[in-house]
């Protein structure tokens, strides 16, 4: 699957082939975070049809760089951020109908 994700990510506007080893990190990361997310072993292989969570994440993960965890931010009269830490709810979406029960 990653290698999938990757190639598909790559075909998007603005990415390049120096950008693969960071966005080969951030498909680590997004697997990682949604085999936790679902009750998955970490050597436990993901259903296919999560790609699309993975390359949202990813690509969601990417345009966020330098900006991480923020959600939103404000500037008038003092500013305020506001940071998330957890996946998105359309990627949860996604994902949730392969969600294993904790044991």
């Amino acid at each position: 699957m990653k290698d999938k994700v990757l190639k598909s990510i790559l075909l998007r506007p603005g990415m390049s082939e120096q950008d693969i080893d960071l966005l080969d990190d951030l498909i680590d990361d997004a697997l990682l975070d949604i085999k936790s997310y679902l009750n998955y072993a970490s050597t436990n292989d993901l259903p296919e049809e999560i790609a699309p969570a993975v390359k949202e994440l990813v690509l969601i993960r990417f345009n966020r760089d330098g900006a991480e965890g923020i959600s939103s931010e404000s500037q008038s009269s003092g500013g305020s951020t506001t940071y998330s830490d957890a996946l998105p709810d359309h990627v949860r979406r996604i994902i949730r109908k392969y969600r294993k029960l904790p044991r």
